[in-house]
Order: structure tokens, then sequence, then C-alpha cells
């Protein structure tokens, strides 16, 4: 049997193999950049060149799979993310916008080294049946000539298919190697190699996928400020989009590694191996065009009156800053409310058409704000609060008529006298919508929540619900530690999560602590740790040293106490113990946690100005390490 070349698939009857490429006419969202390694070639469809986006990439092979099994015109791909229509050739996106892509099949490939510059052989696929039908005869001739009972290959070298295009494939042979070539028409063409079958590759974060069960949480992701300014392809920052393509495959693949140790652990100790855990999508709500879409008067009207000098810093402002202070009106503010519930809404039950048994199976769904997104999570959260719970005395969203809101520290007579004010939003009309779900976890990221709850004048209502259970107005504190308010967000559980250097972040439990509560006595925040793990050593020794900095005479003044307490212990009677401080609970972190706000363990090297300019960014949350651990540890099932 002679050797051949560009053979990758030498079976009877190859498989086809699906490719997709962007459709250079359309520039919006594209889904998560996919790297392909194959043995002869790597094909990598983050590079932002335009020749690469012509490109064919391989699917997933279990997508490929699915594809050549499936009897129907358009088959769930991708995780249930993107949809395979075969009979338009198209690949569209399920739950987030980006731009279609051209769908294509083949078993043969040819070798362009010409039509890009990269070194590596770039396989553009023979998409025409017709054609290929031709080329896999050609080729199963040859076999047939050279087996044992085979005329030879020189019968078969003298022989040419004409294609569609009106090149012309014959088989070559140089020394004892056959290979398939491929000339276009013309005097001067050369010949290309065909090859058939893709050949070896791997899709990034598909095997993680295969091993993880189905899909029983779902993260609704909200995105903050700057999101106009990120989603540009101009800008180097990710999108949320692009950024939850990355999360996705990075916590995945943390829920394998994981996996595989307790696997290992259970081998060792001869126990059944565990059960792989069942996937999470995280899916990105936009609401950024709602305000900036170029074609309002509003924008029109802001890009006249932007002046023209330093356009870069204007358009940061402008796509910044801009998102709260429009974010503070109410007609945008309950537009942004309403697009994001609307697609929430739409987004769950297209998931739940996708996945028919994630309900039935105890799927639970979660929100994560990150930045003005977080506030955008704590006031769909109030609206439902008020659709479930009519009756409360103390209302929690009010329109505009309300002259309380946004007044209740700024009185002319009694500016340090708070007034009632809110936590919800301040609205033009009442809003009958409401999410289909209560959240398992409500997450927020670099929050400046607290802020906007201050401008409400929320801290008096805090305190007045708390006065019904003392029975009196009277704000003692038990053993030291104040009472904290019975405040609570119809979610089974809330964490306010950031980085202790994040500008943009502010802490919500003091606001839920009697107004005359003393600073030494409001507790700091939880750092955030991995389950099953401690607060680092060096963070402890940090504090400890600040600690004694604030306090020179700490140090003395605990020894002191130390032995008195000792002291007391021994005098008393036998049995007899001190009665010992109650912790500190804050009924709006859920019912299964006690704190709400938990900050970043800070590097052993930091710098707080110089991380302040990263500190609120997407990457430097989604990406955090302990922050991926402490969700898989939320999210996972019980």
């Amino acid at each position: 049997m002679p050797n051949w070349y560009g053979i990758e698939d030498a079976s009877a009857s190859p498989s086809r193999v699906w490719l997709g490429r962007r459709r250079a006419a359309e520039r919006s969202y594209s889904q998560s950049s996919i790297q392909s390694s194959t043995s002869n070639n790597t094909v990598n469809s983050q590079s932002s060149s335009s020749a690469i986006e012509q490109i064919w990439t391989p699917l997933r092979k279990t997508d490929c799979a699915a594809l050549n099994a499936s009897p129907h015109d358009t088959v769930f791909i991708e995780g249930g993310r993107a949809t395979a229509d075969k009979v338009n050739r198209v690949v569209f996106l399920n739950f987030f916008r980006g731009s279609q892509r051209d769908l294509t099949s083949a078993i043969w490939f040819m070798h362009d080294e010409s039509a890009h510059k990269s070194k590596d052989i770039v396989l553009t696929p023979i998409s025409d049946e017709q054609d290929s039908e031709k080329i896999e005869c050609l080729y199963k001739k040859a076999v047939e000539a050279t087996s044992s009972l085979g005329r030879g290959i020189g019968s078969v070298l003298i022989e040419e298919v004409l294609l569609s295009d009106n090149s012309k494939v014959k088989i070559a042979k140089v020394g004892g190697t056959l290979s398939m070539q491929k000339t276009p028409p013309g005097w001067f063409s050369s010949p290309q190699t065909l090859q058939r079958g893709y050949g070896e590759y791997t899709i990034d974060g598909e095997e993680e996928e295969v091993i993880l069960g189905p899909v029983r949480h779902v993260v609704f992701v909200v995105h903050g400020i700057g999101e106009a300014m990120f989603s540009r392809e101009d800008v180097s920052l990710p999108g949320m989009i692009e950024q939850m393509n990355t999360t996705r495959k990075v916590f995945s693949a943390k829920q394998v590694k994981s996996w595989k140790k307790e696997c290992e652990k259970a081998k060792k100790q001869g126990e059944p191996l565990p059960p792989p855990p069942n996937r999470v999508e995280f899916l990105p709500i936009e609401w950024f065009d709602r305000l900036h879409d170029s074609s309002t008067e509003l924008m029109k009207t802001l890009k006249a009156v932007s002046l023209p000098s330093i356009p870069a810093l204007r358009e940061i402002a402008n796509d910044i800053i801009f998102d709260v202070l429009l974010y503070l009106t109410p007609a945008f503010c309950q537009a942004v409310i309403e697009n994001v519930t609307e697609q929430i809404n739409d987004l769950y039950r297209m998931f739940l058409k996708i996945h028919p048994n994630f309900a039935s199976s105890g799927g639970e769904c979660s929100l994560v704000g990150h930045s003005l997104g977080s506030v955008i999570c704590w006031d769909i959260l109030s609206i439902l609060k008020e659709s479930q719970d009519k009756e409360n005395a103390f209302a929690g969203i009010s329109f505009v008529e309300n002259e309380m809101v946004y007044n209740a520290y700024a009185r002319k007579r009694h500016a340090n006298v708070a007034q009632y004010g809110t936590w919800g939003p301040t609205l033009a009309t009442p809003i009958k919508a409401t999410i289909p779900f209560t959240p398992k976890a409500t997450i927020f990221l670099g929050s400046p929540v607290g802020m906007f709850l201050t401008m409400r004048g929320c801290r008096p209502v805090f305190d007045a619900m708390r006065k019904p259970e003392r029975g009196n107005d009277d704000v003692s504190m038990n053993e030291g530690i104040p009472r904290t308010s019975p405040f609570e967000l119809p979610t089974a559980s809330l964490y306010n999560i950031f980085n202790g250097n994040d500008p943009v972040a502010y802490r919500i439990e003091p606001l839920l602590l009697p107004p005359e509560t003393p600073e030494n006595e409001i507790p700091p925040p939880a750092y955030l740790t991995a389950p099953g793990k401690d607060v680092r050593l060096h963070v402890k020794l940090t504090d400890g040293i600040r600690d004694s900095i604030k306090d020179p005479r700490g140090s003395y003044k605990l020894l002191i106490e130390s032995a008195v307490s000792g002291l007391s212990t021994l005098t008393q009677e036998e049995g007899s113990q001190p009665e010992k401080p109650q912790p500190l609970r804050f009924p709006l972190a859920g019912k299964n946690c006690d704190r709400v706000d938990y900050s970043f363990q800070p590097a052993i090297i930091d710098n707080e100005y110089v991380s302040a300019v990263s500190a609120h960014s997407t990457s430097g949350y989604f990406l955090h390490e302990d922050l991926l651990d402490f969700m898989i540890d939320k999210f996972k099932g019980e």
C-alpha cells in the first residue's frame, strides 16, 4: 500500500465535519473565541484581522455528531446557546445578541497557504456536495487500484475530475507518496493539496461541558456602566457577553478540576466515585442600548452639546458617567427596569424551551449585577417584593409626585435630620411585570447600591422596621452588638461583594444598623473565602498590624481584659459560664447567611491607588479565584 499525504480520515465512510465562520458584513457582538488546534494547523478565531474572519473553524465534535445524526432542519448546539439551521446554512445565538455565522459541512478540505499570512495551514472546506462526491470517487478508485487485487496506481494517475469552479482534481505521485491535488483554472495556477477529514482538533471548553451534568442553575448577569463603550470592537476591554463566555469556561474548568480531586480521594478510600457536578449557565442581560441608541433625540442632543476637544475623554464621560445620571431620572430608570425584566422573562422562557427538563428537575436561577447592574437587580427585587407583599406598611417604591424621595437629606432647615425615604426606585408609573422566579442567590459585584440607598433616604425606613420588634423607641445595644433591621428582599441569599480598592463599591450593612451606632461598633466587611478555607495568613497579619497602629495600647488592653476575664471565670460557681455576645446577623443576607458585605482579601503586595484603576473591571471580578470558588459553592445543587 502506498503512503498518502493529506488523508486524515481513512475510514470507509468518513463523517462530515461542520464548520462556521463569522459573516464579514456583520460587525456585532460575536460569540466567544474558539481556539482549534490541529496536528496540521491551528485556527484561532480570536484574531481581529479581517482575513481571520473568513476562516472556517470547526464546531464542537459533539455538535458535529448531533448535526450528522439529527433528521431535523435545526439543531441546538454549544450547550443550547446557539442553533444551527442546516437548510439556511446559518448559526444564530439563542440568548444574547451576536452576529450570525455561516454554516457548512465537508469531508474534503483544501490547503490554503496563500490566502492568509499565517504560517499555519488554513483548511478551506469543499462544501459543494457534488464536487465532494467527485473527489471521493476518484480517491476510492485510487485506493482500490492500489489494493492487492487492483490494477495499479498507473491506471488512475491519468484520470482527473472537473469541479463546479472549473478547477481540476487529479492524483499526484511524488516518490512513493500519493496525494490529491486541485488545480484552479488558468495557465499559471499552482496545484493545491486536498485533505480528507479535518484532522485532530480541540475546542476550548468542550471537554468540561461534556463531563459536567445537565444545566441545573441559570445565572442572569446584568452589566453595569460603560457597556456601550466596552462592547465596541475597537475597545480592548471585554464587554459583558465576551466576559461571560470566558467566565463560563473558567467556571466549568474549576468545577471539573474539583470533581476530579474528589474522584481521586474516593478511589484512595475505596468509596464510590461521586457524580460530576451539574453545569451552570451564565446569560448576560444587556440594557445599554436602551440608553445609548444613537437614533434617539437624547443621544443626538448629547452629541451636539459635547465639545470637540479631548474626544477620547468625552466618549468616556458620555458612555460611562451618562449611564448613572440617566438612571437617576424616573423615566429612564423605569425604561431600563422594564427592559431588563422583559429580557429575563423572554430568556427564561427560551431556556425552558431548549432545556424542557430544567424546571421539573429542580433547576434554580440566580441574579448577578455588576456596578450599576446591581442597582438594577436591587430595584427589580424591590418591585418583586412589592408585588408579593402589598400589605406592607412601608412603601418600597415611589413615584415622581412623591416629594420625599431623594429629598431625605436635602431639607433646608433640617438638613441633618433624615426624613423617611424609600429603598426602591422612583418611577414614572407602576411596573406590573416581575421576574418569573425567586433567586436562589443574588450577588452584587462592585456595587454602588449603598450610595443609591443613601440618596433615597432608606436608613430611617430600615430603622423604623426595627422598632416594632423592640416595642419602644429605645435604641439600646445588646452586649455592645447593635440589632439589625429585619428588612429582606425576595431572594434566598444576598451578597454584596467588592474589591476593597474599588472606587465605585459601597457597603450596605451600615444602613441596616441604628443610625446612632458608634463607628467602632460597625463590623468590618467579612472576607470572601473559598469553601473550607480560612482567611490567608498575610491578611491576618496585615489586619493585626493595622489595628495596633490605630490603637497602640490595644495589645495591652487586650491582655488586661483577658486576665480579668480569666479571674472572673475562677470566681464563678461551678458549671456556670459567662454569657457570650450573640453574633451579628443581617436578615437581608437570607436564611442561611449572616453577613451581606464581603470584601476580597488583599494581595500580599497591594497598592490601593494602583489597583483602583482595574479594581472595578468585569475581569477583575468574574475571574477572581475566590469569587469563582464562592459561586461554585453557592450555585451547586442541594
